[in-house]
């Protein structure tokens, strides 16, 4: 008996085929940062401003300046607002490290020059600060007395450079560094928001992070990217000047098959059996195991039958 034939659309093989050598895929050239254009130049930071420059490359940080008077709430001294320059008021909370100094040395009706952590408020995008300290070149550097700095033999006094100030340094009053992880970026919105890591301050303690919202349009693709970014405080908001990229975070996979764990494992909790570890619990054998008895079986006595008196 002949097999039937089916017909088919599949076209019939060639004997050339299994020798021609596959065809590369083309895929996407993955986009590099210096093939975009370059952005303004960044501030040069030194050890004599008030930020200083940071100590590794991928140091997660954000930090920077408020110029204003601190005005304390009525109920608690920590917890007030900065009333800027430039008329905005931000919340702020100061620190406990800085605490006596503001609250004994200070002058609270003058403006100084605070040092504060950014916070954004979940609730409306507004600036929070966290005040860290103060910076005042007269405080922190002290200032050479003309009358002993002079050349060995002569008994002019030599010419003291003039103390620096914000200015003479070119650092913006409202100047902040932001330095972490790109995590989201939406070019009509104009926001980008940057993940900071904190670390932790006992070894006990797990690492920390929060999120930053900057204003600004960059036509580079920075999500899942290190970068340091130049940004100036306007209003209660966070807006970008320049940018530099650092590097290339490791990529997370996306999970396949619904969410289900990899096959390794990775990321699922190990199946631990109960003979396993230290607190492993004895297993009794099945032939060790005590069987159910068996249920009493009631049994009707059989009825006495009388017999009929044939007397």
């Amino acid at each position: 008996m002949s097999s039937a034939q089916f017909p088919t659309d599949r076209p019939p093989s060639h004997p050339e085929a299994a020798t021609r050598p596959a065809k590369p895929i083309k895929r996407p050239k993955k986009p590099d940062p210096a093939d975009y254009p370059p952005l303004p130049p960044m501030l040069q930071l030194t050890g004599n401003t008030p930020i200083p420059p940071a100590s590794e490359p991928l140091q997660y940080r954000a930090i920077g300046l408020i110029l204003g008077k601190y005005i304390p709430s009525s109920e608690e001294f920590n917890q007030g607002m900065v009333l800027a320059d430039d008329g905005t008021e931000i919340d702020a909370v100061i620190l406990g490290r800085i605490m006596s100094l503001i609250k004994n040395h200070l002058d609270l009706e003058k403006s100084h020059l605070w040092v504060v952590y950014p916070r954004i408020r979940k609730e409306d995008n507004k600036l929070h600060a966290q005040i860290m300290g103060m910076w005042d070149p007269q405080l922190v550097i002290k200032p050479l007395d003309p009358t002993i700095v002079a050349p060995e033999g002569s008994s002019e006094p030599v010419e003291v450079p003039p103390m620096p100030t914000i200015e003479t340094l070119g650092i913006p009053d409202s100047y902040f560094s932001i330095r972490g992880e790109v995590i989201y970026q939406s070019r009509e919105s104009k926001e980008i928001f940057v993940k900071i890591r904190q670390a932790p301050k006992k070894k006990t303690e797990e690492e920390r992070y929060f999120k930053i919202r900057l204003i600004g349009d960059l036509p580079q693709k920075l999500v899942g990217n290190f970068w340091d970014f130049d940004v100036v405080r306007v209003e209660n908001n966070l807006q970008i000047r320049s940018g530099q990229f650092v590097a290339t975070l490791r990529a997370k996979t996306p999970r396949k098959g619904g969410g289900k764990p990899p096959i390794d494992g990775a990321g699922s909790k190990p199946f631990k059996k109960p003979w396993d570890g230290d607190d492993a619990k004895a297993v009794t054998p099945r032939s060790e195991v005590e069987k159910p008895k068996p249920a009493p079986i009631k049994r009707s006595l059989p009825q006495k039958l009388e017999l009929p008196d044939r007397s």
